[in-house]
């Protein structure tokens, strides 16, 4: 995915390439999508550059424990944002635009998450950009479709699960609906910007010429749910959710989660498997009489209903060792924070950051994994502008015009940076 013989020349004598090696990506992004996005295409190898407003991403500071300082970085961010160079500048003022300028015309691929609307006002619309740039690949993504009848609503996860009806499918159904506990919506989103950006690449790579890639949060969360919607379009009875355990509305008992003394446990199994797990917890005369026909779903609040009664007066140990004989699937209910302590998940998914911004932390990686390019990971999130200088003199900006531009505030740099470079 590169744009011409030289450059793939010097890529193939190169040994530490990687599945987006060559590609270079503004990213005009903030909050989580976009940020995520670009993190993994840095991840998977582009040279991605985050253009950050002199306020800066509002995740640097958006959501941190109540007992951290002011002036500490967001874990969110530090975790949404690797692999990624930071020039902080102004697009409001003209002097920046025109040094944005400069930085598109090596570029290969342009990602946003601003509102509709923004970057067109200031002149780097897909549109203009890329008719001017016919190779370049412009992606955008917004709550909804950026051409659509709905692109100047505003969205966000929540928003996008509550109008899609992801948080209608959560919850026991004597209460109120329980959205994910997770920014799903955000997170699928990202996903499905990162594979538009390379069938795109590939494409390019084909036919020479970019476009402009959409996705919208709207159409993620609806892709999020192709097996409920597909359930809900042909059923002549739409499901309802349960209220005692199960835990998926087109499901029968068991599948779900049941309270237990000391926590809770997941148990899946199928119908077939019922009497199975009846036996063991002396429930037979409760439940297998419920089972004719399609019990496990017609008559699955009874028997979620029983097996909550029981399970709730014994331990977790205790349930998973009655169980598990039986081959059912089950598992306890992990925090997060458990999860993370697994060896298994630990050994690959952790790493460990040591940046000036930040301090020490740690942080969990993309899951994908290559037998001969394992994903990069050699740049921290960075802090507000750090790159600026060195991303503007890499475009060809001059040192009395980098001068300039940070004395009128167009471009913003850490302190350290200006120490340095004096």
């Amino acid at each position: 995915m590169v744009k011409n013989p030289d450059a793939t020349s010097k890529l193939e004598a190169r040994t530490d390439i990687h599945p987006l090696s060559g590609i270079r990506v503004l990213a005009f992004t903030h909050y989580a999508a976009g940020p995520i996005a670009a993190q993994y295409l840095g991840s998977l190898g582009a040279e991605v550059i985050k253009i950050e407003a002199p306020t800066g991403d509002f995740q640097r500071s958006g959501i941190k424990e109540p007992t951290a300082p002011d002036d500490a970085p967001s874990p969110y961010f530090l975790g949404m944002n690797r692999n990624q160079r930071s020039l902080s500048i102004d697009l409001k003022k003209p002097e920046a635009r025109s040094v944005i300028r400069k930085l598109i015309s090596p570029t290969d691929v342009i990602l946003e998450n601003f509102r509709p609307g923004v970057l067109e006002r200031m002149g780097l619309g897909n549109k203009e950009i890329i008719s001017e740039h016919p190779g370049l690949v412009y992606c955008s993504i917004a709550a909804y479709d950026p051409a659509g009848p709905s692109k100047n609503k505003p969205g966000q996860d929540l928003i996008i699960q509550a109008l899609s009806g992801i948080a209608s499918l959560g919850g026991p159904g004597d209460g109120p609906p329980i959205p994910a506990g997770a920014y799903v919506v955000d997170t699928y989103t990202a996903s499905q910007a990162v594979i538009g950006i390379q069938a795109a690449l590939r494409q390019r790579d084909q036919t020479g010429r970019g476009q402009w890639v959409r996705i919208d949060m709207m159409s993620c969360a609806m892709h999020l749910l192709a097996s409920e919607s597909s359930y809900f379009l042909n059923a002549q009875v739409p499901p309802t959710r349960a209220r005692h355990g199960v835990c998926h509305v087109c499901h029968g008992a068991p599948y779900g989660i049941y309270a237990t003394v000391d926590g809770a446990v997941a148990i899946v199994a199928h119908a077939a498997s019922l009497p199975d797990v009846a036996r063991p917890l002396g429930l037979s005369d409760q439940i297998v009489p419920l089972l004719e026909s399609k019990g496990a779903f017609t008559n699955r609040e009874q028997i979620a209903s029983s097996l909550s009664n029981k399970i709730r007066q014994l331990t977790t140990d205790q349930v998973i060792s009655a169980l598990s004989p039986t081959g059912v699937l089950l598992a306890p209910v992990r925090s997060v924070g458990q999860a993370l302590d697994d060896p298994d998940v630990a050994r690959d998914l952790i790493r460990e950051v040591n940046h000036t911004y930040g301090g020490s932390y740690r942080v969990a990686v993309e899951p994908v994994k290559f037998t001969d390019s394992p994903l990069v990971f050699d740049r921290p999130a960075p802090a507000l502008g750090e790159h600026s200088i060195e991303v503007l003199r890499e475009a060809g900006v001059g040192a009395d015009d980098i001068r300039s531009l940070i004395s009128t505030g167009a471009v913003r740099v850490p302190a350290t940076s200006l120490a340095r470079d004096s």
